[in-house]
């Protein structure tokens, strides 16, 4: 991370996408958004996919999943103002900037750090543009 990163860089400000209302995360939601089977968050959050539900009995790992991939998707949010269709292309198409895979890909292969630091370095690089800019 580059030292102009805060604290608290990491975490999107706002739930724009609305993946989590009144605080409470909708997992079904965050799954559909970025089109997540439940044969993928069985095999990301190491448990049975018949054990993945989208209610108070969600397993542990897959609720943390889910919430850091909702984090990711707000974060990608506020580059588009909130327009849900626009993320959700965003993590469907194929990224020149990463090495031409998608972000769900990524995800689904277990490179979710990797693809936190590609989007706060595209954050920081962005912000490093419009302060050049005014």
């Amino acid at each position: 991370m580059q030292a102009t990163q805060t604290l608290t860089s990491h975490i999107a400000q706002r739930d724009l996408l609305n993946l989590s209302p009144g605080g409470t995360p909708d997992y079904k939601r965050i799954a559909d958004l970025i089109q997540l089977t439940k044969a993928d968050l069985g095999k990301l959050g190491k448990v049975a996919k018949s054990s993945v539900r989208f209610d108070d009995h969600i397993p542990v790992p897959v609720a943390e999943r889910l919430r850091e991939y909702a984090n990711i998707a707000n974060l990608v949010a506020e580059f588009f103002n909130g327009d849900a269709q626009k993320v959700a292309l965003w993590f469907e198409l194929a990224n020149p900037m990463l090495g031409n895979v998608s972000p769900r890909v990524m995800l689904r292969a277990g490179r979710y750090i990797r693809l936190l630091n590609f989007v706060l370095e595209a954050r920081e690089a962005e912000k490093a543009v419009r302060s050049n800019t005014r």
